[in-house]
Protein backbone atom coordinates (compact mmCIF):
# COMPACT_ATOMS: atom_id res chain seq x y z
CA UNK A 1 0.00 0.00 0.00
CA UNK A 2 1.34 3.44 -0.88
CA UNK A 3 0.53 6.63 1.04
CA UNK A 4 -2.16 7.68 -1.45
CA UNK A 5 -3.97 4.35 -1.01
CA UNK A 6 -3.67 4.77 2.75
CA UNK A 7 -5.28 8.22 2.55
CA UNK A 8 -8.09 6.83 0.40
CA UNK A 9 -8.89 4.24 3.09
CA UNK A 10 -8.95 6.71 6.01
CA UNK A 11 -12.63 7.78 5.70
CA UNK A 12 -13.78 4.16 5.84
CA UNK A 13 -11.49 3.26 8.76
CA UNK A 14 -12.41 6.21 10.96
CA UNK A 15 -16.16 5.82 10.29
CA UNK A 16 -16.16 2.45 12.05
CA UNK A 17 -17.21 2.07 15.69
CA UNK A 18 -14.46 2.94 18.19
CA UNK A 19 -14.61 -0.67 19.46
CA UNK A 20 -12.63 -1.69 16.39
CA UNK A 21 -10.06 1.13 16.51
CA UNK A 22 -6.40 0.55 17.29
CA UNK A 23 -3.13 2.52 17.07
CA UNK A 24 -3.30 2.45 13.26
CA UNK A 25 -6.84 3.86 13.21
CA UNK A 26 -5.74 6.58 15.65
CA UNK A 27 -2.87 7.47 13.33
CA UNK A 28 -5.36 7.56 10.43
CA UNK A 29 -7.61 9.89 12.44
CA UNK A 30 -4.60 12.11 13.19
CA UNK A 31 -3.90 12.28 9.43
CA UNK A 32 -7.57 13.10 8.78
CA UNK A 33 -7.49 15.98 11.30
CA UNK A 34 -4.21 17.25 9.85
CA UNK A 35 -5.63 17.31 6.32
CA UNK A 36 -8.87 18.89 7.59
CA UNK A 37 -6.94 21.68 9.35
CA UNK A 38 -4.14 22.37 6.86
CA UNK A 39 -5.62 21.25 3.54
CA UNK A 40 -2.70 18.94 2.74
CA UNK A 41 -1.86 15.34 3.54
CA UNK A 42 0.51 14.73 6.44
CA UNK A 43 3.75 13.34 5.04
CA UNK A 44 4.41 10.09 6.92
CA UNK A 45 8.08 9.45 7.63
CA UNK A 46 9.86 6.23 6.67
CA UNK A 47 6.83 4.75 4.89
CA UNK A 48 7.33 1.01 4.43
CA UNK A 49 4.12 0.15 2.62
CA UNK A 50 2.37 -0.81 5.86
CA UNK A 51 0.68 1.85 8.05
CA UNK A 52 1.42 -0.22 11.16
CA UNK A 53 5.19 -0.12 10.66
CA UNK A 54 5.77 3.62 10.50
CA UNK A 55 6.92 6.03 13.19
CA UNK A 56 3.48 7.62 13.54
CA UNK A 57 1.60 4.40 14.31
CA UNK A 58 4.37 3.41 16.76
CA UNK A 59 3.91 6.81 18.47
CA UNK A 60 0.20 6.09 18.93
CA UNK A 61 1.01 2.59 20.24
CA UNK A 62 3.34 4.25 22.79
CA UNK A 63 0.66 6.78 23.68
CA UNK A 64 -1.87 3.97 24.22
CA UNK A 65 0.56 2.26 26.57
CA UNK A 66 1.28 5.54 28.40
CA UNK A 67 -2.42 6.21 29.02
CA UNK A 68 -3.37 2.62 29.87
CA UNK A 69 -3.66 1.61 33.54
CA UNK A 70 -0.44 0.11 34.92
CA UNK A 71 -2.12 -3.29 35.33
CA UNK A 72 -3.59 -3.31 31.78
CA UNK A 73 -1.52 -6.33 30.66
CA UNK A 74 -2.76 -8.33 33.67
CA UNK A 75 -6.46 -7.72 33.00
CA UNK A 76 -8.72 -10.45 31.63
CA UNK A 77 -9.59 -10.22 27.93
CA UNK A 78 -13.14 -9.18 28.85
CA UNK A 79 -11.91 -6.37 31.14
CA UNK A 80 -9.40 -5.23 28.52
CA UNK A 81 -12.19 -4.64 25.98
CA UNK A 82 -13.88 -1.94 28.08
CA UNK A 83 -10.61 -0.36 29.17
CA UNK A 84 -9.30 -0.39 25.59
CA UNK A 85 -12.34 1.50 24.31
CA UNK A 86 -11.97 4.08 27.12
CA UNK A 87 -8.31 4.62 26.16
CA UNK A 88 -9.15 4.85 22.45
CA UNK A 89 -11.86 7.45 23.21
CA UNK A 90 -9.41 9.37 25.38
CA UNK A 91 -6.78 9.46 22.62
CA UNK A 92 -9.48 10.39 20.08
CA UNK A 93 -10.39 13.34 22.33
CA UNK A 94 -6.70 14.13 22.81
CA UNK A 95 -6.23 14.40 19.03
CA UNK A 96 -9.27 16.66 18.77
CA UNK A 97 -8.04 18.78 21.69
CA UNK A 98 -4.61 19.23 20.10
CA UNK A 99 -6.02 20.37 16.75
CA UNK A 100 -9.17 22.19 17.91
CA UNK A 101 -7.98 23.77 21.16
CA UNK A 102 -4.29 23.60 22.01
CA UNK A 103 -3.04 24.62 18.55
CA UNK A 104 -6.22 26.10 17.10
CA UNK A 105 -4.68 29.41 15.98
CA UNK A 106 -1.56 31.47 15.83
CA UNK A 107 1.81 30.47 14.49
CA UNK A 108 1.85 27.18 16.44
CA UNK A 109 0.53 24.00 14.88
CA UNK A 110 0.64 20.24 15.27
CA UNK A 111 3.75 19.26 13.35
CA UNK A 112 3.94 15.54 14.11
CA UNK A 113 2.87 12.69 16.33
CA UNK A 114 5.87 13.00 18.66
CA UNK A 115 4.21 16.09 20.14
CA UNK A 116 1.49 13.83 21.60
CA UNK A 117 4.10 12.01 23.71
CA UNK A 118 5.46 15.09 25.47
CA UNK A 119 4.79 14.67 29.23
CA UNK A 120 3.88 18.36 29.72
CA UNK A 121 1.27 18.19 26.94
CA UNK A 122 -0.12 14.88 28.22
CA UNK A 123 -0.39 16.34 31.75
CA UNK A 124 -2.18 19.45 30.49
CA UNK A 125 -4.67 17.32 28.55
CA UNK A 126 -5.14 14.94 31.50
CA UNK A 127 -6.15 17.84 33.78
CA UNK A 128 -8.65 19.14 31.26
CA UNK A 129 -10.02 15.69 30.38
CA UNK A 130 -10.45 14.61 34.01
CA UNK A 131 -12.44 17.78 34.73
CA UNK A 132 -14.54 17.29 31.61
CA UNK A 133 -15.31 13.65 32.46
CA UNK A 134 -16.24 14.52 36.07
CA UNK A 135 -18.66 17.20 34.82
CA UNK A 136 -20.09 14.80 32.25
CA UNK A 137 -20.58 12.13 34.92
CA UNK A 138 -22.37 14.60 37.18
CA UNK A 139 -24.65 15.75 34.36
CA UNK A 140 -25.53 12.15 33.60
CA UNK A 141 -26.09 11.54 37.31
CA UNK A 142 -28.37 14.60 37.59
CA UNK A 143 -30.43 13.22 34.70
CA UNK A 144 -30.76 9.85 36.46
CA UNK A 145 -31.60 11.59 39.74
CA UNK A 146 -34.35 13.73 38.15
CA UNK A 147 -35.85 10.63 36.50
CA UNK A 148 -35.77 8.77 39.81
CA UNK A 149 -37.35 11.75 41.62
CA UNK A 150 -40.12 12.05 39.01
CA UNK A 151 -41.07 8.44 39.73
CA UNK A 152 -40.45 8.37 43.50
CA UNK A 153 -40.62 11.94 44.87
CA UNK A 154 -42.70 14.02 42.45
CA UNK A 155 -43.62 16.42 45.27
CA UNK A 156 -39.99 17.63 45.45
CA UNK A 157 -40.47 19.63 42.22
CA UNK A 158 -43.22 21.77 43.74
CA UNK A 159 -40.72 23.14 46.31
CA UNK A 160 -37.30 22.88 44.69
CA UNK A 161 -35.48 23.20 41.40
CA UNK A 162 -33.42 20.08 40.63
CA UNK A 163 -31.27 20.77 37.58
CA UNK A 164 -27.67 21.19 38.76
CA UNK A 165 -25.37 20.20 41.60
CA UNK A 166 -25.74 23.75 42.99
CA UNK A 167 -29.50 23.06 43.37
CA UNK A 168 -28.68 20.01 45.48
CA UNK A 169 -26.35 22.13 47.65
CA UNK A 170 -29.26 24.53 48.26
CA UNK A 171 -31.49 21.60 49.25
CA UNK A 172 -28.72 20.38 51.57
CA UNK A 173 -28.70 23.80 53.29
CA UNK A 174 -32.49 23.73 53.45
CA UNK A 175 -32.38 20.37 55.26
CA UNK A 176 -29.91 21.72 57.84
CA UNK A 177 -31.76 25.01 58.35
CA UNK A 178 -35.15 23.39 58.92
CA UNK A 179 -33.79 20.24 60.63
CA UNK A 180 -35.65 17.93 58.26
CA UNK A 181 -35.90 14.24 59.08
CA UNK A 182 -34.18 11.47 57.13
CA UNK A 183 -37.56 10.53 55.66
CA UNK A 184 -38.30 13.97 54.24
CA UNK A 185 -38.43 14.19 50.41
CA UNK A 186 -35.38 16.48 50.51
CA UNK A 187 -33.32 14.03 52.58
CA UNK A 188 -34.37 11.08 50.41
CA UNK A 189 -33.38 13.04 47.30
CA UNK A 190 -29.96 13.85 48.76
CA UNK A 191 -29.42 10.23 49.79
CA UNK A 192 -30.14 9.14 46.20
CA UNK A 193 -27.82 11.86 44.86
CA UNK A 194 -24.99 10.51 47.04
CA UNK A 195 -25.77 6.95 45.91
CA UNK A 196 -25.50 8.10 42.27
CA UNK A 197 -22.27 9.98 43.16
CA UNK A 198 -23.72 13.30 42.04
CA UNK A 199 -22.67 14.80 45.39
Amino acid sequence: MNQQEFYEKIPDWISKDKDSWNHITLMAYFCHKYREKHGVNFRLVRWKGDPGKGKESRDFAKLFKALAPEDYDNLTDYSKQGVKKDIILKIYNYINWMFDYKFRRGDKSVTGTGLFLMPSVINEFERMYTGYMATKKKRKGIGQLVLWAENNLPEIFSKHQVEEVSDLRMIESYIKTYLLSENSPESLLLAKAKELEVL
